[in-house]
């Protein structure tokens, strides 16, 4: 009797999780921010060693619309390698490095936006991100920079089939002085990072007010998911069962 109460209370606890965590996949289609599907955004990148271009940066961004708003974020991808595609960075010209980057998960707000199919947030772990960043620079500081952005991530309690894609522009706002590879032009860009932008992410990826790195504008992002279907059980009911067998 106490092994059919105990398997009859776990069976209840599957289903509440199940019912509670994922009431529905996420539709499949594609979004583009500039067609006003969902909010454009900024994000802030802490520094390690002072480096404008430094392995063991971290990104942080979140959607933005005169406020913070849960259309999605980014969470936490660490660059693992810098490489200059047009030769290092001088005092003068235009100059693109491809930045790869590992670790971290975004998420897709539930309620309001258009691929929402019932759950509060949907969350997916980066399989890859990519930032092509083309710096201008003048007078040998660094005066602009836009950057292509292209991520991939599973979403997670779903089939693996279920994936999220997602390009986007940046643009350089501006930064705490950086150690390398150049200085910033502080007349064409900010040195205070405004109420606009995220704080600093930690390693832990925790947000400090306090830090060095740089902040951009996230704009003209295209979302797509493809491949969701029902959720993935924590277990079954003839699973729970074999548990509890004599």
């Amino acid at each position: 009797m106490r092994h059919a109460i105990l398997v009859c209370v776990l069976m209840a606890m599957l289903l509440l999780s199940a019912a509670v965590v994922f009431d529905g996949p996420p539709l499949s289609g594609t979004w583009k921010s500039t067609n006003g599907d969902f909010d454009e955004g900024t994000a802030t990148s802490t520094w390690v060693a002072g480096d404008y271009l430094g392995v063991g940066n971290r990104l942080y961004g979140r959607s933005y619309n005169g406020g913070f708003t849960n259309d999605w974020t980014i969470n936490c991808p660490t660059a693992v390698a810098v490489v200059p595609l047009t030769g290092p960075i001088g005092p003068t010209g235009n100059f693109i490095y491809m930045i790869t980057y590992v670790g971290g998960y975004v998420t897709l707000g539930g309620p309001g936006n258009p691929w929402n199919g019932g759950d509060a947030v949907y969350t997916g772990i980066i399989d890859s991100y990519t930032e092509i960043r083309t710096i201008q620079t003048a007078g040998g500081k660094i005066v602009g920079a836009v950057s292509d952005h292209s991520v991939s991530a599973h979403i997670q309690g779903y089939p693996e089939s279920c994936v999220a894609w997602a390009i986007g522009n940046g643009v350089l706002r501006g930064g705490t002085p950086p150690g390398a590879p150049l200085p910033f032009n502080y007349t064409v860009l900010q040195s205070v990072k405004s109420a606009g932008y995220p704080d600093y992410p930690n390693a832990a990826c925790a947000l400090s007010p306090t830090g060095t790195g740089h902040w951009d504008d996230i704009r003209d992002l295209t979302i797509s998911v493809q491949g969701c279907t029902v959720a993935v059980q924590p277990s079954t009911w003839g699973a729970v069962k074999s548990l509890y067998r004599n």
